[in-house]
């Protein structure tokens, strides 16, 4: 069993009809659908379980229909992504309460500093103010908080220290460093957020996905983006380049963990789909 630790289904490109990534016979391969449909292809191969983050006040009320269609198959998170923190005054921070109590939220998030924008150094200190009340928000509803993290490791762990007493886990989304930063965010007690990036040539994940606690991986997708290298798929260039994400790639992430720790992908997934209802306080799925 497979939960998505990380993916965003009620995003505008899954609505309609659309093209996605799915796995044939241990291959990639594309298929083409609605969301049931696809969701119900994920069911097939194991994924028992997505987790939605929310990324801006806007998608909410599609985030809550997507979770209504779909209860306890989609769990929502409430929160505002670092980039939309400039398009939102602090001053209507209430809407974050109100959403939270309207998605049943399991989380916060995703929420943290990402620095990678033109521009950035303007927006930083509204980034951090909105990191700040949004760990305060986890703290007062006793919920995980959902990390992104982008450029600005240093900055989001010297936050996380000082307000640590506050902190109830979560996850590191999309972790891509080294060991030594992965190691910090544990400390902390987050877990790491392993996708497609640990299937492209990275040493430093790769060394610090075979050096962590197992305890400390889940994985995810962050559907629609990050996807895997689909280039080897028989199909036309075309077709490759309209493919969503799709959970459906997490067997390949799985299996390639198990092979970083000299593990069987079986005892790698039992132990990530453990992890996940640990962080996320989930109960069985089976």
């Amino acid at each position: 069993m497979i939960i998505d630790s990380h993916a965003h289904y009620a995003h505008e490109m899954y609505e309609g009809e659309f093209s996605f990534i799915d796995c044939g016979e241990g291959e990639y391969c594309i298929s083409h659908s609605d969301i049931r449909g696809m969701l119900d292809r994920m069911r097939e191969y194991g994924i028992c379980a997505t987790i939605e983050p929310a990324t801006s006040v806007e998608r909410h009320e599609a985030q809550r229909a997507l979770a209504a269609k779909h209860k306890g198959y989609v769990y929502c998170a409430a929160g505002l992504h670092p980039k939309q923190c400039s398009a939102i005054p602090f001053k209507h921070r209430n809407l974050l309460q109100k959403n939270l109590a309207e998605i049943n939220a399991i989380a916060i998030g995703e929420t943290g500093l990402d620095y990678s924008m033109p521009r950035a150094k303007q927006f930083r200190l509204r980034q951090k103010r909105w990191f700040v009340y949004q760990i305060k928000l986890a703290n007062e509803h006793k919920l995980p908080l959902i990390l992104h993290v982008r450029d600005a490791d240093k900055d989001a762990l010297k936050i996380l220290k000082k307000y640590s007493s506050l902190l109830h886990g979560g996850v590191a989304h999309c972790f891509h460093g080294d060991k030594d930063t992965a190691m910090q965010y544990i400390s902390l007690g987050f877990a790491l957020g392993i996708g497609s990036k640990l299937l492209e040539d990275n040493a430093e994940l790769w060394d610090a996905v075979r050096n962590v606690p197992l305890s400390s991986l889940l994985v995810e997708t962050d559907a629609p983006y990050l996807r895997p290298d689909i280039s080897e798929v028989n199909t036309s260039n075309r077709q490759k380049k309209k493919a969503r994400n799709s959970s459906l790639i997490l067997p390949s992430v799985i299996e390639r963990i198990a092979e970083l720790r000299g593990l069987s992908p079986a005892d790698v997934e039992e132990a990530i789909y453990q992890n996940t209802l640990q962080v996320f306080r989930l109960t069985e799925s089976r």
